[in-house]
């Protein structure tokens, strides 16, 4: 799914999702990725104004590594967008789990209608914002400020930038990409350019062994992690504490 598409095979005219309700769904638009050939149409729920687009033909798919592939299941329709709250959010990744009592998902109940949650899941939150455009903003929030990926680097000019919490989307770093000794791993982002280096400190030894064996096995996948980011010895590295394993995720 993605919230935005070209109308031009040059992806020189772009078409927002929130700006397309006036237009015909029978005609296909472009991918955002200029790799992927997918022929994309207005999608949208009966009795629903938000609209998303998809490449809802298999003969005309996305190719396997694009990031509006069918694997990124964000659908606007599914969750509570005025509610958001991107740095409570990533806060609350942070925090040791509540127990919790048995409720329906995916909302709250009432008397009424059941109301969606906002995104609160690191990879909900990755797959809000690799939908959306970077220029984008999803309540209020410009996107390219809450995920430092390969599409928002560009507005990561200074350091400064990246300071605050944020998620990145990253590679190992080569060719060490981990300490045992002071329960560190070290990252790279973006994953095209690898401008910053990231590092992850543990104070739990056993969140540190858990992580560090999941990242070694998938080593060559993509890494999302979700911090507090603050500068750390020279200009371009950042770190982080890892103090919950929801803060991180390896992508297929």
């Amino acid at each position: 799914m993605a919230m935005y598409v070209f109308r031009d095979p040059a992806r020189k005219v772009k078409l927002l999702a929130r700006d397309a309700f006036k237009e015909d769904k029978g005609v296909r638009f472009y991918c955002p990725n200029p790799a992927c050939d997918a022929h994309m149409y207005i999608c949208g729920k009966e009795g629903s104004t938000a609209f998303y687009f998809s490449a809802k033909f298999a003969n005309h798919s996305h190719i396997k590594q694009c990031l509006h592939y069918k694997s990124n299941n964000f659908d606007p329709n599914n969750f509570n967008e005025t509610d958001f709250d991107f740095n409570k959010a990533l806060l609350a990744l942070t925090l040791q789990s509540k127990p919790q009592t048995k409720k329906l998902e995916p909302g709250k109940h009432g008397q009424g209608s059941v109301i969606p949650n906002p995104p609160r899941t690191i990879l909900q939150i990755y797959d809000l914002c690799t939908a959306y455009d970077c220029t984008d903003t999803y309540n209020g929030i410009i996107i390219g400020t809450m995920l430092l990926y390969d599409g928002s680097a560009h507005m990561y000019r200074k350091s400064a930038d990246v300071i605050g919490w944020r998620i990145i989307e990253a590679k190992r770093s080569k060719p060490k990409f981990y300490d045992s000794e002071k329960k560190e791993i070290y990252l790279v982002a973006p994953k095209g350019k690898q401008k910053f280096k990231f590092l992850l400190r543990f104070v739990d030894d056993q969140l540190y062994k858990a992580i560090q064996k999941e990242f070694y096995e998938n080593k060559d996948n993509t890494i999302i992690v979700a911090g507090e980011w603050d500068s750390f010895d020279t200009q371009n590295e950042f770190s982080t504490n890892v103090l919950n394993r929801r803060q991180v995720k390896i992508l297929p």
